[in-house]
């Protein structure tokens, strides 16, 4: 149970990320790259502090991160026409 609530809360980050990239347009490559860094951080962070476990919360931060931008990634290309 603890990892799905973690992951529901990922996902919430992961909507503030884009958000967030898509308010910085015009920076530079590697300030975005920076940025995914620390959320990154704090998503893993986050589920340490929930699961207690290393193994637990970088898997269940991969997950949440693959899942989200490839939803992300579908719903551009549905909404937008690819």
């Amino acid at each position: 149970m603890k990892n799905y609530v973690v992951f529901l809360i990922q996902n919430i980050f992961w909507g503030t990320y884009s958000l967030i990239e898509w308010f910085s347009v015009r920076d530079k490559m590697q300030a975005k790259i920076i940025l995914l860094g620390i959320f990154i951080y704090l998503c893993y962070t986050l589920a340490m502090s929930i699961i207690h476990k290393k193994k637990h919360a970088a898997l269940t931060t991969a997950i949440s991160f693959i899942f989200y931008f490839s939803f992300q990634s579908l719903f551009y290309y549905f909404v937008f026409g690819g």
